[in-house]
């Protein structure tokens, strides 16, 4: 009986088998590895909010090397507070984390004289004007150059939307003037800066 002899196989065929099961074992140990959670903002989360309490939820994402700079579930466990507003659907980054308001600055709450532009949200930075009268009339004054949107909230009832209030974040002295003004009852002007 006659031997068959069986043809070996070029090398460039092993060579692609090869690279074709490391390849399909590379892409399946890829989908079965779990991705990280991090932090993301459900709703507005103003500035000085424990992150313990805020309106969070989790996303799982692969950031690759960005991954250090955002909040993780671990980051939950310390009693850190925001320093800055983070938006609704923002990841929350750890450079937002700290121990909330510096010991100079406060936040105060007021109804503007006029309803704010739509542009202001939280988050955004404004300029506060007081009109006085003077014996040459009316004049505008600024008293706070540049703060930042805390909330913007609402009320309840038929003029609700008319006239919100707005909370902003404001250092001592200028927390002094704004009080002063309302105080007065001079007119205040909440106006958005570029």
């Amino acid at each position: 009986m006659p031997k068959r002899i069986r043809a070996r196989p070029k090398n460039w065929v092993l060579l692609v088998a090869g690279m074709s099961v490391i390849l399909g074992g590379l892409v399946v140990a890829t989908a079965l590895k779990p991705l990280p959670s991090y932090l993301v903002a459900i709703s507005n989360i103003p500035t000085g909010s424990s992150l313990a309490e805020a309106n969070i939820g989790l996303v799982e994402l692969e950031l690759g090397d960005l991954a250090e700079n955002y909040a993780t579930e671990e980051d939950l466990n310390g009693e850190q507070r925001f320093i800055a507003v983070v938006g609704p659907g923002e990841l929350i980054p750890r450079r937002l984390l700290g121990q909330g308001l510096l010991p100079e600055q406060t936040s105060l709450r007021f109804n503007p004289d006029l309803k704010p532009a739509e542009s202001i949200v939280a988050g955004s930075a404004v300029s506060v004007w007081q009109v006085v009268e003077t014996e040459e009339g009316f004049m505008p004054q600024r008293i706070v150059a540049v703060s930042e949107v805390l909330a913007i909230t609402y009320g309840e009832g038929l003029f609700a939307e008319e006239f919100p209030d707005v909370e902003l974040l404001v250092n001592t002295e200028q927390s002094t003037l704004l009080i002063s003004a309302v105080a007065a009852g001079y007119p205040i002007y909440v106006l958005p800066l570029p």
